[in-house]
């Protein structure tokens, strides 16, 4: 049986991802990336086709922060991600059934805290890293988990070039953080977590549930790009581009 070309297998990922519930799909050559965080693929080696899978986070959950918190992180990490690394176990499977290589990446990688998952996402042309240290989308802005799979299949990508950031002069991510984990620096390409104190957002975590290490999940929620207030997603893009703090 004749292999099939790379188009028709990135075709049938996406199908599958579709059908899985993924909200959003991406492809990238991530050979930029291996170069930046080599350590980041030890785990699978010079694997330099990357696949990105988001699946949407609960609006109503992130809408009601911080109250509804304990809901939310179930939501996210028992529902959400846990779908997102279902569809990218998923993926790899096929992709081992048509003779490649693959390997789904654990999110967040545990030896190096690197941001190659989000880098993946942007190379695919899903979205920009904001200041917030999140993908940002146009469609769903920071509400989506992610998961990444890295192949030698040599599929097509989904984007000609990577999105440049559209947060223009917006700062809503950094001025609501209780503990000021964000500066104004942005996104580090060879380093993604300068400007991000991790550390400080962990802390913040003790304030609302202490009993979960992470951050609280504000400057998620503030984001205009992922805002919904009945039609007016076009405005609160408008106004992340124009720094505007009208509601």
């Amino acid at each position: 049986m004749a292999a099939s070309p790379p188009g028709a297998i990135r075709k049938q990922m996406r199908q599958l991802a579709d059908t899985m519930g993924a909200t959003l799909f991406g492809v990238a050559d991530v050979s930029r990336a291996f170069e930046v965080w080599p350590d980041s693929f030890k785990e699978c080696g010079k694997l330099l086709t990357g696949i990105s899978i988001g699946v949407a986070e609960d609006d109503d959950l992130l809408d009601g922060l911080p109250q509804t918190d304990d809901k939310y992180r179930t939501s996210h990490y028992n529902v959400k991600m846990a779908l997102a690394l279902r569809i990218g176990d998923a993926i790899a499977k096929q992709l081992v059934e048509h003779g490649y290589k693959a390997h789904r990446m654990a999110h967040p990688p545990i030896d190096k805290p690197t941001g190659l998952y989000k880098l993946v996402a942007r190379f695919s042309g899903l979205g920009w890293i904001g200041k917030n240290r999140l993908l940002i989308t146009r469609a769903r802005g920071p509400r989506v988990a992610l998961a990444t799979v890295l192949t030698d299949a040599p599929l097509p990508p989904t984007a000609e070039k990577p999105l440049e950031s559209q947060c223009g002069s917006c700062t809503r991510c950094i001025d609501v953080c209780p503990v000021k984990a964000f500066s104004t620096e942005p996104f580090g390409e060879t380093d993604s977590l300068k400007g991000f104190a991790t550390g400080l957002c962990g802390i913040n975590r003790g304030t609302i549930n202490p009993t979960i290490w992470g951050g609280c999940g504000k400057c998620i929620k503030v984001c205009p790009f992922g805002r919904r207030k009945g039609n007016l997603l076009e405005e609160a893009v408008k106004r992340a581009a124009t720094g505007s703090d009208s509601p």
